[in-house]
């Protein structure tokens, strides 16, 4: 009776069988060279694979141990993100993707992520200060049960994700395809990324033995389905970033005009986030006291608000765009009052994050967006970076 009850339920599903079967298998490979340093680049080449596998999404990534040159120092938090200051994505040879502030955008984005998937990427680098601490400097003062006991496990390795394009596809057959995908990471400077104790200065980090790691699945026939789906049913469309200025914001103004003029196909929107002059903390997104926001695109005024963007208005505009996840740990009182703010104008017909191709079509670079901000005076200055997620 319990098991027909459950069937009549409207919103019973029943699982589905499936002939899929194949080996799976966790690949980990030493990287040659086998380290880097600040503001070097580090190039990823796609796997070929065999003709009958499979790459698994979201499964390939960058495996090394931080290294910090002193003892006087830890990283700040989310390093995954932290060392991808620019992102370059070759197809074939041909750039498809480069955005230099790439860091800034992506670690904003994990902020809107659920807490308790937060909780289980030390390995991404996002923790408590103490457990950074502790895998930066292997401090045995540092008595946090906590940070000692996630050491014991990891020690100082980490990892760095890659999944710009190959986390948007499902799996991937490479070994037929006659277009190479190849990542090109630019590692930041110390300072961008680094904390010092008073007194005390950041001299620097290394990445050491550095693995790539990456999961296949042997079938030929998924294999075959996979590589026919693209240039058929499947194209390789995925959300290009793009920082486009970053400018400083005297702390005495109260009327600020951004312009953006360059030509998209299809802008999905406009993100302006805000950090102090000199940041200590990677997450740390500042509100720099914004009432009212008008936009203009191509010459037609108010195009989101028929009276402009109102600073009430603003979490809606950002939720709209970033809290995808309904269990999301961004909130309002965080969004405005602990450093967590970003202003976003969204210019897609609707919200749907997995929808492309569905934004603002700027031609008249001329005219191109302008953006007028009404603000309060604020105690200091600010940093404003203006990115376009197209």
């Amino acid at each position: 009776m319990e098991t027909r009850t459950q069937e009549l339920n409207p919103s019973f599903n029943r699982r589905s069988r499936t002939e899929l079967t194949g080996n799976r298998t966790r690949h980990l490979i030493t990287f040659n060279p086998n380290s880097a340093k600040p503001g070097e680049e580090i190039y990823v080449n796609i796997p070929k694979l065999k003709p009958d596998s499979v790459l698994v999404p979201d499964s390939m990534a960058l495996i090394f141990d931080f290294k910090n040159a002193n003892e006087k120092s830890w990283f700040r938090n989310n390093l995954g993100k932290l060392l991808q200051k620019r992102l370059e994505i070759r197809l074939a040879g041909e750039k498809v993707y480069n955005n230099s502030g790439e860091s800034l955008l992506e670690i904003y984005k994990d902020l809107w992520m659920d807490e308790k998937q937060r909780a289980d990427m030390i390995q991404d680098g996002i923790t408590t200060e103490a457990v950074r601490k502790k895998i930066s400097k292997d401090d045995e003062a540092n008595a946090d049960a906590d940070a000692t006991a996630l050491f014991g496990i990891f020690g100082t390795k980490q990892r760095l994700k890659i999944t710009k394009i190959l986390g948007d596809h499902g799996l991937y057959a490479p070994y037929h395809s006659a277009n190479d995908l190849q990542y090109v990471i630019t590692l930041p400077q110390a300072s961008e990324i680094m904390n010092a104790q008073s007194g005390e200065n950041v001299e620097g980090y290394s990445l050491e033995n550095l693995e790539l790691e990456y999961e296949s699945i042997e079938n030929v026939n998924l294999a075959r389905k996979s590589e026919n789906l693209y240039g058929a049913e499947r194209e390789l469309s995925f959300e290009h970033a793009t920082l486009m200025k970053k400018t400083e914001w005297d702390k005495s103004l109260t009327i600020v005009n951004e312009t953006v003029n360059l030509p998209r196909r299809s802008m999905k929107a406009i993100v302006m986030l805000f950090t102090e002059k000199t940041p200590t903390d990677s997450e740390e997104y500042v509100f720099p006291n914004i009432d009212r926001v008008k936009v203009t695109i191509e010459g037609v005024p108010n195009v989101v608000y028929s009276q402009g963007i109102t600073k009430t208005r603003m979490y809606e505009e950002a939720r709209r765009l970033f809290g995808t996840d309904p269990n999301g740990q961004q909130s309002l009182i965080k969004f405005y009052k602990d450093k967590k703010f970003a202003l976003v104008i969204d210019l897609r017909t609707a919200n749907d994050a997995k929808t492309y191709g569905n934004g603002v079509k700027i031609q008249n670079t001329q005219s191109g967006i302008l953006i007028e901000i009404t603000k309060k005076a604020t105690t200091a200055n600010v940093l404003c970076y203006t990115n376009n997620p197209e």
